[in-house]
């Protein structure tokens, strides 16, 4: 028995008897997609996949990897994932990058863990209570896809369409397509009422927490937490250089190493640290920073706190990142989440 098979044996029976109809229509769906889409579709449990034997691994390898790695939400059920497994060069075994869609979420990988260690996944709540699931999903995809990476999983399914279509917009249609199907069902079947599992969470900060906000907003493999090895190996000459005190409790960064040296943000229990390149550390106190107040400057390359005090962000960052950070620290400082 695998790890996915013992960890669906405790979802009850009823909630399985839906979201096994949903899987089935899924079944149904991915059997009419274009055959150059199938080598990136899998289902649970599946034996009859076009292209390959093992499609059945590769959903549980998904599941584990996706799911499983960090905390499932109540009887939380995978039900497809949109991806393919690749050899890391780094640790030399195969990793799961994709769309791993559930019954309450879609949960994003597309980035190899690297020489410290793997990023977890960025998850989006389904929008399972909205009154315009198409409308709704449509926006979903629209944004996870703009931000996931596609220049690998688009070379696993070919050229443009005959109807000029780009295997991006293919497989971004593909994903709409999938998750309209979910959110419907689940609501035809009753699973998407009040206080249920798959119950939808609103963009305002719907985790009490840090970690789950951040991977809310898309952020949490964009950022470093307080455990990251990487972040521990870039604070040996940086700390000192921001004045980081010993007594201080990161909440976490957005750091990065040039040749020049290290730059970036530091958000910890007390403080805001920053500094850019050959420039001097930037320093606001948490108590003296208005939430309200918090916002990008004008080029979107740094973060104000308070009138004339601007905190450099890395500069690789896309956009829908730098905005999930000041999100992120905005609640953050209005206690609204919880370190």
């Amino acid at each position: 028995m695998t790890t996915a098979e013992e960890y669906l044996r405790d979802i009850p029976a009823v909630h399985r008897s839906a979201t096994n109809t949903i899987a089935a229509r899924l079944s149904l769906w991915a059997k009419d997609l274009a055959s150059e889409l199938q080598p990136v579709v899998f289902l649970p449990g599946q034996n009859d996949h076009p292209v390959f034997d093992d499609a059945a691994r590769v959903f549980d390898d998904a599941v584990e990897q996706l799911l499983l790695a960090d905390a499932p939400r109540p009887n939380e059920v995978p039900l497809l994932f949109v991806g393919y497994h690749a050899m890391n060069r780094f640790t030399r075994k195969r990793q799961t990058l994709g769309f791993l869609v559930t019954d309450q979420r879609i949960v994003i990988q597309d980035k190899f863990a690297g020489v410290f260690g793997r990023e977890l996944p960025n998850y989006r709540m389904l929008p399972v209570t909205s009154v315009d699931p198409v409308a709704s999903s449509h926006a979903l995809i629209s944004s996870v896809g703009s931000a996931f990476d596609w220049s690998d999983m688009v070379k696993l399914i070919g050229a443009d369409s005959a109807e000029g279509h780009s295997p991006e917009f293919r497989l971004t249609q593909l994903l709409e397509d999938a998750v309209t199907s979910v959110v419907q069902l689940s609501q035809a079947l009753g699973l998407a009422v009040a206080g249920e599992p798959g119950e939808e969470e609103t963009e305002n900060s719907t985790a009490a927490e840090l970690v789950p906000r951040l991977a809310e907003l898309g952020i949490r493999s964009d950022v470093l937490l307080a455990d990251d090895p990487r972040l521990a190996k870039m604070l040996k000459k940086f700390g000192p250089k921001i004045g980081l005190g010993g007594g201080e409790t990161i909440a976490f960064a957005s750091l990065d190493k040039t040749f020049a040296g290290v730059y970036g943000i530091v958000v910890t229990d007390t403080a805001v640290r920053s500094c850019d390149l050959m420039e001097e550390p930037v320093v606001s106190l948490r108590s003296a920073i208005d939430p309200a107040s918090i916002k990008l400057d004008d080029k979107a390359t740094a973060i104000i706190t308070e009138p004339g005090v601007a905190h450099v962000l890395v500069s690789h960052l896309s956009a829908d990142v730098k905005n999930g950070i000041v999100t992120a620290l905005r609640e953050l400082i209005a206690g609204d989440i919880k370190p």
